[in-house]
């Protein structure tokens, strides 16, 4: 009994002065918060009252920094029910006090919180992977607190070693793990940037999933149906060297780009630029 009084103290709920709690943006994984972020959370907190109370831990226990004046507790865990409590013009809030917890210990705590709302992005889950590497967790040990694999710790550790502009394509939503470890894999940033403009124009045409990766040459005598990215290469290889025309504009029906109607019109063109006699399809219809 006294044993699982011990567990159950840890459980206990208080209410506490907001005042007196410190909200570390840079301590949360999710960065900073904006009242305009939680107007929805806050109207469901105002009408079915507050789900869950949020985790704190006393001031004293806080290593890693300075906490302000007056401030008796750092939170762990719940920023966004707190800024809404702000929101709603509150004086205190529940929560749920953590002691003796290491700067470790509570950064796991708030990433695990986080990642099962299941709405931070990548870059957001990378910073915080990072973070904990700083205090000497290993790729392994970081997968086996988190419930994941060590493949997804890998592929948001390479995330942070490309280009800045390259990780904003992947937090918002542009930029799939796959392709986040292909990018990584290329040679050169002007490889990434090539492949990222590949991959954006693929989005723009409907193709879903595009390997960007390293790929080991094809044998150019060997006869296959090609996919459509194949294609779409074979264009911009001719593009880039002998330039565009008929023949690209062949490769580009063929591959969805552009219907019959259009072809006819340019097969029409070429046809009068070279003194050719062609009898459009479409001249039946008019």
């Amino acid at each position: 009994m006294e044993e699982y009084n011990t567990v159950m103290a840890e459980y206990q709920t208080k209410n506490i002065r907001m005042d007196k709690i410190y909200l570390d943006n840079e301590f949360n994984c999710r960065g900073a918060i904006l009242p305009m972020d939680v107007v929805d959370l806050a109207k469901d907190i105002e009408i079915n009252g507050l789900q869950f109370p949020i985790a704190v831990q006393p001031a004293s226990d806080v290593s890693d920094k300075e906490v302000p004046d007056g401030k008796l507790f750092r939170i762990v865990a719940g920023h966004r029910r707190f800024i809404a409590y702000t929101v709603n013009k509150q004086t205190e809030i529940p929560a749920m006090v953590k002691t003796g917890l290491s700067e470790l210990r509570a950064r796991l705590i708030n990433l695990n919180e986080n990642l099962k709302r299941s709405d931070l992005n990548i870059l957001q889950e990378a910073g915080a992977v990072n973070n904990l590497r700083t205090y000497g967790m290993t790729q392994e040990n970081i997968a086996i607190e988190l419930g994941k694999s060590r493949t997804w710790v890998q592929i948001r550790l390479h995330l942070l070693r490309l280009p800045v502009d390259i990780q904003a394509e992947a937090a918002a939503g542009c930029l799939n793990q796959g392709q986040i470890r292909d990018l990584f894999s290329l040679d050169s940033n002007e490889q990434r940037y090539a492949a990222v403009r590949k991959i954006k124009d693929a989005r723009l045409r409907g193709e879903s999933s595009v390997s960007v990766g390293k790929t080991a040459k094809e044998d150019p005598f060997k006869k296959k149906r090609q996919s459509k990215s194949s294609v779409q290469d074979m264009i911009d290889h001719m593009g880039n060297s002998v330039g565009f025309g008929l023949h690209t504009r062949v490769l580009a029906w063929a591959n969805g780009a552009i219907n019959s109607a259009e072809l006819f019109c340019d097969i029409k063109m070429y046809a009068a630029e070279h003194d050719l006699v062609y009898d459009s399809p479409l001249d039946s219809l008019v």
